[in-house]
């Protein structure tokens, strides 16, 4: 009888117990904190000058890296990074000389440290985002003129950088793409990456 009554517990505790053996949801794998790398393409424009000195400007072209660490809890993501930007001008007129002295090229180098917050737009497998955040940086100028003369000059601010972002699985990592802006204050420059990338 002792017997019959351990297997009747038994089976009454059995079903209690089987949810804590259940598979996790599928997920709980995005809870888990990853690093990625990215790189890609970028356009520059700056925004905010009068007249004669905005229609001298052209627009800048570039390329970008990224990395960082980044922790995914549900639909909202948490991203911490580094990004280097580097992209080449050609201008008009400036109006830091007389009007008859044109630049030859002016190349911009900006390292910047993201920190953002993503929230995806869906739970499928492949997953659209929001990302905006906050991106204190420093910039180098490097400005060259048709007559020999160089210009050089250094900037510090912050930066906001809203986008949109898409990202899906590959076996035990994550492909990503992004388009931001970013907004700065200062010399009114605004660039916009186009990245693409991957979290492992």
């Amino acid at each position: 009888m002792r017997l019959v009554s351990v297997c009747v517990s038994l089976v009454i505790a059995l079903p209690g117990s089987l949810p804590s053996q259940q598979p996790a949801d599928s997920a709980q794998p995005q809870s888990q904190p990853r690093y990625y790398i990215a790189g890609g393409f970028e356009l520059a424009r700056f925004t905010r000058f009068p007249g004669a000195y905005a229609s001298s400007l052209g627009p800048g072209v570039g390329l970008s890296l990224q990395g960082g660490y980044t922790r995914q809890v549900g639909r909202l993501g948490f991203r911490v990074g580094l990004g280097y930007f580097e992209r080449d001008r050609e201008d008009g007129p400036s109006v830091f000389g007389t009007f008859s002295e044109f630049y030859n090229v002016s190349t911009s180098r900006t390292v910047a440290a993201n920190i953002d917050l993503t929230y995806d737009l869906t739970r499928s497998r492949i997953r659209p985002y929001l990302i905006g955040g906050l991106a204190p940086y420093v910039a180098s100028v490097s400005q060259r003129f048709d007559s020999g003369r160089k210009v050089d000059y250094n900037q510090f601010g912050v930066a906001l950088s809203p986008g949109l972002g898409l990202r899906f699985p590959l076996r035990h990592a994550e492909i990503f793409a992004e388009a931001r802006m970013y907004l700065f204050g200062g010399h009114s420059d605004v660039f916009a990456p186009l990245t693409f990338g991957i979290r492992f």
